[in-house]
């Protein structure tokens, strides 16, 4: 079989080189022809979808980063993707059982058992786990401002303290195939005040994993061909404290506040802007945003979401 081993070298503080080159050499022992590749700065629709040529499976060698930005030349390949865990939380390989093991790797291979999963698109940009706007997305705008070749979950202290200064909670607009989220989905006994105003955080979710294992939508389905979208009614910062620790407790059911709805499409409007995170990182340059004509450079005052249903092959291990 033919395999393209992708690695992203700034993963794993530069340690994903040396995993793709080991697991390359394992799999060439195994019988299968394999090709090492490196991530390139340019969207991997172009060059990416050359090197996956006649390859029956893409080994992606680092973090969610890197999976994501396979992930649609992929689906367009038709290309099964497994991703061989080199990031700092590495939630698409969490979602599947996927670990640091050549073993489990060529396991996988030799029963080649495949779910296909849904891409998400917001504005045109894919993501495979999730979409959010509000202080996580501003937290990742601030560690990608700032951070070297690699980065570790201490990496993220710096960055979470100053958006926790800084964040405002925006007034926002929430629309679900259509239809306006308004106040009467608000759960009895929720933050009243806040959600009249639909003022908080929103996260669309296509994965239940998320990081630091907050996972704010753990009924999400990556196959069912529906987005999960959480509301989390906010008046000031300092009602993600207490929504953080529930959460990390595994508590998220106990938070009668939140708006939990599912549809095919999602519409996000804020103000003022907000930052925007697709699987933990910025979305890229600003050029096809609609909402990139709002004032402050790297914010977005809406943004449209959809799916492409069950358009990627995973290799299951």
């Amino acid at each position: 079989m033919k395999v393209l081993v992708l690695y992203n070298p700034i993963s794993g503080a530069g340690r994903s080189e040396l995993d793709a080159r080991s697991l390359a050499q394992r799999l060439d022992a195994a019988g299968h022809a394999v090709a090492l590749a490196e991530t390139q700065p340019e969207p991997g629709e172009g060059w990416l979808a050359d090197e996956l040529a006649g390859c029956k499976l893409l080994v992606v060698v680092g973090g969610d980063g890197a999976v994501r930005m396979a992930g649609q030349p992929a689906a367009r390949t038709d290309t099964p993707i497994y991703q061989y865990p080199g990031g700092t939380e590495n939630l698409f390989a969490r979602e599947f059982g996927m670990d640091r093991s050549a073993e489990t790797l060529l396991r996988a291979i030799d029963r080649f058992r495949i779910r296909r999963v849904d891409v998400g698109e917001a504005e045109g940009r894919p993501f495979l786990l999730m979409a959010s706007v509000g202080y996580d997305a501003g937290v990742v705008d601030d560690l990608a401002r700032r951070r070297g070749r690699s980065i570790s979950h201490l990496s993220y202290l710096g960055p979470m303290l100053r958006q926790f200064l800084r964040w405002r909670p925006p007034r926002l607009e929430v629309l679900i195939d259509g239809e306006r989220l308004d106040t009467h989905d608000q759960p009895p006994g929720g933050d009243q005040a806040a959600a009249a105003g639909m003022q908080g955080w929103v996260i669309v979710a296509n994965s239940r994993q998320y990081a630091a294992r907050l996972n704010p939508a753990p009924m999400a389905d990556m196959s069912d061909g529906l987005l999960d979208v959480v509301y989390v009614p906010l008046r000031s910062r300092l009602g993600l404290l207490p929504r953080m620790a529930y959460y990390r407790l595994g508590w998220q059911d106990r938070d009668s506040a939140v708006v939990r709805r599912r549809g095919r499409t999602v519409e996000l409007r804020m103000d003022p802007p907000q930052f925007l995170q697709l699987d933990g990182d910025p979305p890229g340059p600003a050029g096809g945003f609609a909402a990139d004509r709002a004032e402050v450079p790297g914010r977005v005052g809406c943004v449209r979401i959809s799916l492409q249903p069950k358009a990627l092959p995973v290799l299951i291990p």
